[in-house]
C-alpha cells in the first residue's frame, strides 16, 4: 500500500472520532506530500480515454502566474453516451438542515461509474475548527442543478447549465433566470465568467494557486475541465482558451481542486487522480462509454 493510500485511510478512519486534532493535523501533512507526486502524473500528448473524452497536460514553465502541471478534459456533448452528473442533494442530511455531506471524489467517480469528475462549488461544513472529513454535513454556496432539481438560490451565482439534450448555456452576468433555473436539467455555479467570447478578462486575478476550472464552446458542443496545480486564474482561463474554450468560469480551488479519472479509460492508469486531498460537497462529473480494445490486443 502507497503512502497516498494509507494517508487516505487514516485521515477516514480519524472521522470516526473526535479527540483527534494533533493525528488529523498529521495524517493530513503525510496526505498532502502524497498527493504532490499524484500531481506530477502528466502525458503530454493528447488522448483519447473514452468515447467522446480526450485527455491532456501541460508543464507550465514557471513564471509569476504559477508552475506545475495543467491537467485537461475535452468532452464533445454530441456523441453517443455521453451524460453529466451534478451532486444531487443529501436526503439525510436535508433532514438534520443541511444540503450534502462530504466526499473524496474517487469515491463518487467509482460509486456513480463516471468517466471523469472534478470538484465542483464552493461550500461550507459543519465543523469549522478543523480540516473536513468525509460524512461531514455541509451547505453549497452557489446554486447548482441535478437533474432538474435547484440546490437553492443563490443572487451571486453565474450558472453554467445545460438543457436535456446538453446544449450548454453561460451567461456573463448574474443572477440565474427563473427560466434558465426551469430549463436547466444540470447547472454548476461558478464565481464568475473570466473567459467570454474566447477572450480572457484583463483584471482577472494573476495570482497563483491549486485551480478549478470549466468552460465551453456552445456553438462545437464542446465541454472543458481543467485542474492546475499552482496557477493564476487568468492563466488557467488563457489555456483553456487555447484548448478552444470559448467561455469558462473557475470553481472552487485550493485544496478542494481535484480531477479524478473512472475506471476503464484508455492509456491511463487505473483511478488517476490529480490532487484531491480534500472532501468536498459537490462535483461535476460525466458519463461516457469505453473505447473498444484496440485491434490485437
Amino acid at each position: 500500500m502507497n503512502a497516498w493510500s494509507k494517508s487516505r485511510k487514516a485521515v477516514t478512519a480519524f472521522s470516526k472520532h473526535r479527540s483527534v486534532r494533533l493525528g488529523l493535523a498529521v495524517a493530513l501533512m503525510a496526505f498532502t506530500a502524497a498527493d504532490s507526486a499524484y500531481w506530477e502524473r502528466c502525458t503530454p500528448q493528447p488522448t483519447k480515454i473514452f468515447s467522446g473524452v480526450t485527455y491532456g497536460c501541460e508543464r507550465l514553465e514557471r513564471t509569476e502566474q504559477g508552475h506545475g502541471v495543467l491537467h485537461w478534459v475535452r468532452v464533445e456533448l454530441d456523441a453517443p453516451g455521453i451524460e453529466l452528473y451534478v451532486s444531487p442533494l443529501d436526503r439525510p442530511a436535508l433532514e438534520q438542515g443541511w444540503q450534502y455531506r462530504l466526499r473524496w471524489i474517487d469515491e463518487v467517480v467509482r460509486n456513480e461509474r463516471l468517466a471523469v469528475a472534478i470538484n465542483g462549488a464552493l461550500f461550507t461544513s459543519k465543523y469549522r475548527w478543523r480540516p473536513g472529513l468525509p460524512g461531514d454535513l455541509a451547505n453549497g454556496v452557489e446554486t447548482v442543478v441535478s437533474d432538474h432539481v435547484a440546490s437553492h438560490f443563490w443572487e451571486h451565482t453565474y450558472l453554467l447549465w445545460f438543457d436535456d439534450d446538453l446544449q450548454a448555456h453561460l451567461r456573463p452576468s448574474k443572477p440565474p433566470k427563473a427560466a434558465e433555473l426551469r430549463q436547466a436539467k444540470w447547472g454548476i455555479g461558478g464565481q464568475g465568467v473570466g473567459l467570454h467570447d474566447g477572450k480572457v478578462w484583463p483584471g482577472s486575478n494573476r495570482q497563483p494557486d491549486s485551480r478549478t476550472a470549466i468552460g465551453i464552446d456552445a456553438e462545437r458542443r464542446l465541454l472543458f475541465l481543467a485542474v492546475a496545480q499552482w496557477a493564476s486564474p487568468y492563466l488557467v482561463l488563457e489555456r483553456l482558451a487555447q484548448l478552444g474554450a470559448r467561455d469558462a468560469m473557475l470553481l472552487d480551488g485550493g485544496s478542494s481542486s481535484a480531477m479524478a479519472i473512472g475506471e476503464g479509460a484508455r492509456g491511463l492508469a487505473r483511478g488517476a487522480l490529480f490532487g484531491g486531498s480534500r472532501p468536498v460537497a459537490t462535483f461535476f462529473g460525466v458519463r461516457a462509454r469505453r473505447l473498444s480494445a484496440p485491434q490485437g490486443s
